[in-house]
C-alpha cells in the first residue's frame, strides 16, 4: 500500500518535524507486518527509527490522516486490569481488543510509568496522539531540562 499525504496531513507533518518518507516507511512496515491498530477503516501503526517512535494513522486506502512521535522508549504493559477498559482498536496481528492500561516508558535514563493502549495478547503498547504530542513531549522537555 502506497502511503498518500493530503495537505493537512502534510501541515500537521511539518509543524511536528516529520518527513513523508518516514512516516511512509511507518505505514509500509505495519502493513507488511500486520503490527498495527484497527477501528471502523481508521489504521494506527508505529515504528522505531532512530531514536524516535513515529505513528501514523491512516485509512484502508493509505489515505494518512495525520502522524505524530514520541523519543520515550516503550516498554512492556505494567498493568492492565482484571476487568480491561476496552478501546475502540482491535489489534490487526492478534485480531485481540486492546484494552486501556499502563505501560513503562523510559527517557534519558528515566523510567515512568505511563497509560497506554495494550494488546492483551502480545502486549504491544501504543500511545495515542494526544498524549504523545501534549503530556508525553512535556515530559521529555523536564527531563532534557534537568539533565542540562
Amino acid at each position: 500500500m502506497e502511503a498518500k499525504f493530503s495537505a493537512n496531513a502534510k501541515d500537521v507533518m511539518s509543524k511536528r518535524g516529520l518527513k513523508e518518507a518516514d512516516i511512509a516507511d511507518v505505514v509500509n512496515t505495519a502493513e507488511a507486518s500486520n503490527r498495527k491498530l484497527f477501528k471502523d477503516g481508521v489504521n494506527l501503526a508505529k515504528k522505531r527509527i532512530g531514536e524516535v517512535t513515529m505513528y501514523a494513522v491512516y485509512d484502508n486506502n493509505g489515505e494518512v490522516q495525520t502522524a505524530y512521535s514520541h523519543r520515550m522508549v516503550l516498554g512492556e504493559p505494567v498493568k492492565t486490569t482484571d476487568e480491561p477498559d476496552l478501546s475502540d482498536w482491535t489489534c490487526k496481528h492478534c485480531n485481540e481488543r486492546a484494552v486501556i492500561g499502563s505501560a513503562n516508558m523510559s527517557y534519558l535514563g528515566v523510567t515512568r510509568t505511563g497509560p497506554a493502549i495494550v494488546c492483551p495478547k502480545c502486549s504491544d503498547v501504543w500511545i495515542e496522539e494526544y498524549l504523545a504530542t501534549m503530556t508525553i513531549a512535556a515530559a521529555e522537555g523536564l527531563f532534557e531540562k534537568k539533565k542540562a
